[in-house]
């Protein structure tokens, strides 16, 4: 009889342990998805495409995602594995977006504008990923030259 109340006890404080972790993933869920101005960022989105699903963290422009596992966690075009760098490095060496989509036909002009629109939102980030791409770059090239 003793074991039995005992077995009722522990899995009335499982319980209770389990109700707790689950109210401390939620707040420590709020507080990561807090972007910038501290408002609440839209939550991680599970993607499939064909036999494959991967994780996308909504920005605020429609055709634009993060995930930290891709591309360095760069913002990519959604849909493609093109990053807003990507476009806006295409752009400053003078290609148009009309340009830019004959070498991309599986974007649109919509979504290469708003890569765009995302480099002048977030210009300082963009700007961060063009010269860690430009550094490494320059050491793969010195490296292969030695």
């Amino acid at each position: 009889m003793e074991t039995n109340a005992t077995l009722e006890r522990m899995a009335q404080e499982l319980e209770r342990v389990k109700k707790e972790l689950r109210e401390v993933q939620e707040q420590y869920a709020a507080t990561q998805n807090k972007n910038i101005v501290g408002t609440n960022a839209p939550l991680p989105q599970a993607v499939t495409a064909g036999d494959r699903t991967r994780v996308e963290y909504p920005t605020d422009h429609p055709h634009i995602y993060t995930n930290p596992e891709m591309h360095r966690g760069e913002p990519t075009i959604r849909g493609s594995a093109i990053s807003v760098r990507d476009i806006v490095e295409r752009t400053q060496l003078g290609d148009s977006p009309e340009r830019i989509l004959q070498g991309y036909p599986h974007l649109n002009l919509a979504k290469i504008y708003d890569a765009l629109s995302y480099y002048y939102d977030h210009t300082e980030e963009i700007e961060k990923y063009i010269r860690e791409n430009a550094e490494a770059g320059w050491r793969a090239l010195h490296r292969a030259s030695t």
